[in-house]
Parts: structure tokens; C-alpha cells; sequence
């Protein structure tokens, strides 16, 4: 009987420690629920004056889209060198749209394609990726 009582309330004790699915749910969860992660190489990454032009052109697509939720600019993070990391790239750019149509509509939005026309002769590569929940 003791041995009994010992596993019921080890059981309980396990079962009152699990999550439900609500408390799992990541409350930080970046706006929007269509993701746009690209990753630029640019040509000559160690010159200050394509990176400024770069960043001026991507600076006004970030402020002036409106298809966006929210956008984001970064560089390679100065972590531990992994065989799963990359840091070959020169800038991460990722924006958020409320749908996959908005997304859609973003390809062809005047301030996408000035984007592109004023600094794709920058960079060598582009990969990108969409992600939704």
C-alpha cells in the first residue's frame, strides 16, 4: 500500500508539472505571420561606401513599405564558429507581413522594386526564406 500511495502521488506530482499547449505558445513571438528572412552577400562587403548605399536603399524599403508589419536589419553575430553556423553572409533582412497575399503584393510594391533596381548591382548573392506558423 505505501509502495502504492508513492507512485500515485510521484504521478500526480509529474502530471501537475506538465505544460498545456497555452503555456507553451511563445508570448515574444515576432508581429506578423508571414516571415521574409533574406540573406544578402554583398560584392565587396569591406567597402564602407557599398555598404552605405546598401543600407540607405534597404533603410527606405523598410520605412516607406506598405504591405510590412514589421522589419528588421542585422549583420553576422560575433558567435562560437559551429559547423551548423553561417557567418558568410554580409546582412540578414527580415520583414513581416499579416499574410501570404500581403507577401505576394510586396514582390511587385513600387518600393520593393526601387529597392532592387537601386542596389542589386551590390550583391553577388541572395538567398531567401518565408516561413509561417
Amino acid at each position: 500500500m505505501r509502495r502504492f500511495l508513492l507512485t500515485l502521488v510521484l504521478f500526480i506530482g509529474l502530471v501537475s508539472c506538465q505544460r498545456t499547449p497555452s503555456e507553451t505558445t511563445n508570448t515574444n513571438e515576432i508581429p506578423g505571420k508571414m516571415k521574409h528572412i533574406v540573406f544578402f552577400w554583398l560584392k565587396n562587403p569591406d567597402s564602407a561606401t557599398d555598404r552605405a548605399a546598401f543600407e540607405t536603399a534597404i533603410h527606405k524599403l523598410m520605412d516607406e513599405n506598405p504591405q510590412k508589419v514589421a522589419s528588421y536589419l542585422g549583420t553576422p553575430a560575433p558567435t562560437e564558429n559551429r559547423d551548423v553556423v553561417d557567418q558568410t553572409y554580409t546582412y540578414c533582412y527580415i520583414m513581416t507581413f499579416p499574410s501570404t497575399a500581403a507577401q505576394e503584393a510586396y514582390q511587385t510594391d513600387p518600393t520593393h522594386t526601387r529597392f532592387v533596381e537601386e542596389a542589386s548591382h551590390l550583391w553577388n548573392k541572395v538567398v531567401v526564406y518565408d516561413a509561417v506558423p
